[in-house]
This record gives structure tokens, C-alpha cells and sequence, in this order.
């Protein structure tokens, strides 16, 4: 797996009408001391950098205090302006909203967003394929940063790019395997928080939409009944599923997780639908891909003594179990699907 920090620049002076000269204020040369800690135990093994001053300057201390070198990749650069669309020009917001509506709009000058999306992901390509598996850490900016993420996820817009504009510095994490992106984190360098499964938002997707995953989600079915496990020190009940292991397909994992967390040794199992559920706090917003299978268990061994303590039966979801917010929402896309495919045979 390939991890990427992208690190959105702190404060600058936007006095400076020049973007590649753009330095930091006094402000943002003191908040991306929160970036060197940020980052002083990611493992970091390569830093890269938009040519812009202020995302260089921005991951500068700690290069400095760790030795690296900054790759600068012009690519990774933000979006050109037009000229007259000074941040506080009142014609700014309403520009914005119509870049962020139709991708291929823009004004004399100036780059669309598609056009900055298109060599921000040719840039993060080439990197992703010359630091494989490697921990790679990026000075970058708030538009640039924007479009990567609407690359991986659609559905982050508008209001969500005003969300940011003001966290200055700003961390997003992204996980790649071979696939493509398969999580990602939103972090708000400023505020500390631990995330909340209980607020979260799931989202369901059509199977192969997603294309890149990090987790498998089994459900089972076993003498015409629903069947669940319960970890050893729990009181909760889950369904089958955990983290696609280096080298394996999705269908591999759920087989595999299938058999450790359930004894199953003879069944029928297919891919039903794919989902994220972003978890929000005030700092961080975490999801990861997943796909969600169906499984017709024939007959049960023993359960391998690993992680699980028992199994068990039920005619619906446990009244106790394990994400609550995520595990109803899956439940019932997984019964509408049994009901369509029951009818149209």
C-alpha cells in the first residue's frame, strides 16, 4: 500500500499578487510547525512539492529537521487565475460556485477545474508509480488538493471546498493499492478528536463502482437464518469482513474472513454492492472502500481460534451489535436485494 499526505499550505500573503512567489505571513511560518509534527511519526520517505513558495515553504521545517530533499513537481501546482479574481473581488464566490457547477468553466487567463484536476492526477500517477509502497508527503493547495479529492469521491462539491478555505495548513490522507484509492482521511491540524462511528454517513454504490477497496463485509445466511460473530471481550455481534490483505482480491478477503471469523467450509458466496461511510468529527473525516457480499453457508466447521468467541443465529440484525449507525443501512440494501433477485427467478 502507497500513502500520500497532502499537505495544504498555511497562511500566505495574499498581498503578493505573484502565486509562485507567494510567501507565507508570520502566522503561516508559525502553523506549519504543526505539519513537522504532523508528520514526525508518518514514516515519511519522500517529499514532494508544488513549485509554488508557499507549499514549499509550507513542508520546509520539516524537511529541514528530517533531512529530506523537496522534489518539486510542477504539475502539482494550483489552479491559474484570471487575472481580475482577486479573493475579495465580490464577483469571487459566485465564480467559484460555477467552476465548482460545471468543471469546464472558466474566464479569460484562467484554468477550469477539469484542466487542473487533469495534471493534479497525472502528477499524484506518476508519483503513486516511481514511490510504490512507499509514505509520500505533498505541498500542495486548497484548489489543486480540492479537485484530487473530487477525483476519488464525486461527491465532495462546492460547499465542501468552502468547508476548507480557511484551514490553512490542512492534511488529507489518502491509501492507495493497485486498484486505486481504497480511504481517506480529512484532518484539521488544529483541533483534536477521535471519530465517532455513530456519526456517520453511509453511502451505497453499484458492485465494481469504487473499483479500489481496503475492506470486505460478509453476510451470511445459515439454515435459513442470519449469522453473526462475536469477538472475544465483546458483547456486540458483527458481520463477517475486515481488511483485504496485501495480494488479495475482495472475493478473496470475504472467503478468507468468511472461514476465520464464521467456520464456514462449504458455501456459495457472490459480490452484491459496494459502499463508504465517511465518519465526520471536527478534525477528521475517515472512510474507506468497501464491497459487500452475500454468502449461503452449507455447512460449519469450527471456528479457528483467532479473533471470534462464539457465532450465532438471528432472524434479523442483533439488537447488540457491532457500528450500529452502518450495519441497519447495509442490512436493508442487502434484503431489497434478495427480494429482487428471489422474484426474477
Amino acid at each position: 500500500m502507497t500513502t500520500v499526505y497532502f499537505i495544504r499550505h498555511a497562511q500566505a500573503d495574499n498581498s503578493v499578487r505573484n502565486g509562485r512567489i507567494r510567501p507565507l505571513t508570520e502566522k503561516g511560518l508559525a502553523d506549519r510547525k504543526l505539519v513537522t509534527e504532523f508528520l514526525q511519526d508518518k514514516n515519511i520517505d519522500i517529499v514532494v512539492s508544488s513549485p509554488f513558495k508557499r507549499a514549499v515553504d509550507t513542508v520546509a521545517d520539516f524537511v529541514e529537521k528530517n533531512g529530506f530533499e523537496i522534489e518539486i513537481i510542477e504539475n502539482f501546482r494550483e489552479q491559474k487565475s484570471s487575472s481580475n479574481m482577486g479573493r475579495n473581488n465580490p464577483a469571487h464566490y459566485s465564480f467559484l460556485e460555477q467552476q465548482w457547477t460545471d468543471f469546464s468553466y472558466t474566464m479569460s487567463e484562467g484554468e477550469c477545474l477539469a484542466e487542473v484536476q487533469e495534471r493534479n492526477i497525472a502528477a499524484l500517477n506518476d508519483v503513486l508509480a516511481r514511490y510504490k509502497n512507499k509514505t509520500i508527503a505533498v505541498g500542495t493547495h486548497g484548489t489543486a488538493l480540492s479537485t484530487i479529492i473530487n477525483y476519488y469521491d464525486c461527491t465532495y462539491g462546492f460547499e465542501d471546498f468552502m468547508a476548507m478555505v480557511d484551514i490553512l495548513p490542512w492534511v488529507v490522507k489518502m491509501d492507495f493499492n493497485d486498484d486505486g484509492c481504497i480511504g481517506m482521511e480529512k484532518i484539521n491540524l488544529f483541533k483534536s478528536n477521535e471519530p465517532d462511528y455513530d456519526k456517520c454517513e453511509v453511502r451505497i454504490y453499484k458492485i465494481g463502482a469504487l473499483k479500489a477497496y481496503r475492506f470486505s463485509v460478509v453476510f451470511a445466511r445459515y439454515q435459513d437464518k442470519w449469522l453473526y460473530s462475536r469477538a472475544h471481550g465483546s458483547d456486540c455481534y458483527e458481520t463477517a469482513g475486515g481488511n483485504i490483505k496485501s495480494g488479495e482480491t475482495p472475493l478473496e478477503a470475504a472467503k478468507r474472513e468468511l472461514y476465520e471469523e464464521t467456520g464456514a467450509v462449504k458455501y456459495d458466496i457472490e459480490p452484491v454492492f459496494d459502499f463508504t461511510a465517511p465518519v465526520s468529527t471536527n478534525n477528521l473525516t475517515w472512510y474507506a472502500n468497501a464491497q459487500v457480499f452475500f454468502a449461503q453457508i452449507h455447512e460449519l466447521g469450527d471456528i479457528p481460534d483467532f479473533e471470534m468467541a462464539e457465532i450465532k443465529l438471528f432472524d434479523t440484525i442483533p439488537d447488540k451489535m457491532r457500528f450500529p449507525k452502518i450495519l441497519p443501512v447495509l442490512f436493508e440494501k442487502m434484503q431489497t436485494w434478495l427480494r429482487i433477485c428471489y422474484n426474477s427467478k
